[in-house]
């Protein structure tokens, strides 16, 4: 619509000056004679938009004018939009760039940042972010899709399911799901998704809350999981603090203490982590999962000359 482009064209001349009409164009998916039109119309309301000729030129909106919005501080507006920056550089989203863009047209700038965040390191490959977007527009169309699917274990399935909504824990991507022909809910991990084929079936199914849904699916997943007893050495105490903040220390002698954590059983990155530490730590119980540690550094051990 032309009201929603102009407002967006707005917002982009607000926080980026001498802005190529063929640009706009490009960007908004019209003419340049359109923009050319947009820019008498946004001019024509009373925002001071001029034109810059030249090689590089554009348009501009005067610096000194900006959206004012009262009823949040301008820090609290910082805080807001330091934290959808910092989520862009772990998903990335057209709507989320566009709700960035127009936060920086109602805050005052800083003259100097001084909290800085950065998730860049739990953006997953570019399978998982085309994978995103995908499911995205399938859940809001309520379409099903087919997919080849590997689990922890290794073992392979297809599934057919109705996609509900994506969500992001244990630095992951996953996928929160209804199964039709099993008539349950089911969690899959986008990264262990592969020849995903979309359905054109629509779903006629109204499903509860989706939010409460998942955490009654997540509240059973917890109740499968692994309750492990860790020891350590007194003077790891604020290691294992910083790893399992949620896992209070219980001392057990002058020089040992201990943790208990609860893992899923089949996840390797839990596994990866607790080897990770080396000496620093030894799994008590239960004995199985102990056995299985100890397999797992002798099979990465085997790779070499030792």
């Amino acid at each position: 619509m032309k009201a929603d482009r102009i407002l967006e064209i707005i917002v982009y001349l607000i926080n980026h000056d001498n802005v190529p009409a063929s640009y706009l164009a490009e960007r908004f998916h019209v003419s340049v004679r359109t923009i050319q039109r947009d820019m008498v119309s946004i001019s024509s309301i009373g925002i001071p938009v001029y034109a810059e000729g030249g090689k590089y030129g554009g348009y501009s909106i005067l610096p000194t004018y900006k959206i004012k919005n009262s009823n949040i501080k301008n820090d609290e507006h910082q805080m807001i939009i330091k934290a959808l920056e910092s989520l862009a550089t772990s998903y990335t989203n057209d709507t989320l760039k566009a709700l960035i863009e127009k936060y920086n047209a109602i805050i005052e700038k800083e003259d100097e940042k001084k909290v800085f965040w950065d998730f860049g390191v739990t953006r997953e490959n570019n399978h998982v972010q085309n994978m995103i977007h995908l499911l995205e527009q399938v859940i809001a169309e309520k379409k099903h899709i087919i997919f080849n699917y590997q689990n922890a274990s290794g073992k392979k399935s297809k599934q057919y399911i109705e996609p509900l909504a994506i969500h992001y824990k244990w630095y992951a991507w996953y996928l929160f799901s209804y199964s039709p022909e099993k008539k349950q809910y089911k969690t899959f991990k986008i990264a262990r998704i592969q020849n995903l084929y979309v359905d054109d079936t629509v779903s006629v199914i109204e499903h509860e809350n989706i939010e409460k849904l998942m955490k009654d699916s997540e509240q059973a997943y917890y109740e499968n999981c692994i309750h492990i007893e860790v020891q350590f050495d007194n003077e790891h105490t604020n290691l294992m603090a910083e790893y399992f903040p949620d896992c209070p220390a219980e001392k057990l002698t002058e020089t040992i203490s201990r943790i208990f954590i609860d893992v899923p059983a089949n996840e390797r990155l839990w596994k990866a982590l607790l080897l990770s530490f080396g000496n620093k730590i030894k799994v008590v119980r239960p004995e199985e999962y102990k056995k299985e540690l100890i397999e797992t550094a002798k099979n990465f051990l085997s790779n070499y000359d030792i």
